[in-house]
């Protein structure tokens, strides 16, 4: 009997564990501290179970290094990262696991001091 809690105990755990939300760096990036920048524009949608969270920033390169920073604490939970830089900018993107979905992340900096961030995924994903 004693096992059979345990082993339950243990299910439960593992389930609760699982279910738990994502805590990205990034999220905090939508606290509201950027609504009333005028370098930031701030999309915001949730249609059919999908979520979606975007910044547009110009000329604001104190923003877009604050972006990269939390993009890099969340780097080593990333299921698939990568980071590329071309002639015309540098971009980084992640996927991260959570609640049996993925949430995509990317960061798209251009060389004219303006970039493009995002997070996205099934409304699961961030619960």
């Amino acid at each position: 009997m004693k096992r059979l809690i345990i082993i339950i105990t243990c299910i439960v755990t593992a389930i609760a564990v699982y279910a738990n939300p994502p805590k990205l760096n990034v999220e905090s990036l939508f606290d509201g501290r950027y609504n009333d920048n005028k370098s930031v524009t701030i999309s915001i949608y949730k249609n059919n179970g999908n979520y979606y969270r975007g910044l547009t920033v110009k000329d604001n390169p104190g923003i877009i290094k604050k972006i990269a920073e939390a993009i890099s604490k969340d780097a080593p939970r990333a299921k698939e990262y990568s980071d590329y830089s071309g002639a015309d900018g540098q971009y980084t993107s992640l996927q991260i696991f959570n609640n049996g979905e993925i949430i995509y992340i990317g960061l798209q900096r251009d060389r004219h001091g303006g970039a493009f961030f995002f997070i996205q995924g099934k409304e699961k994903a961030f619960k």
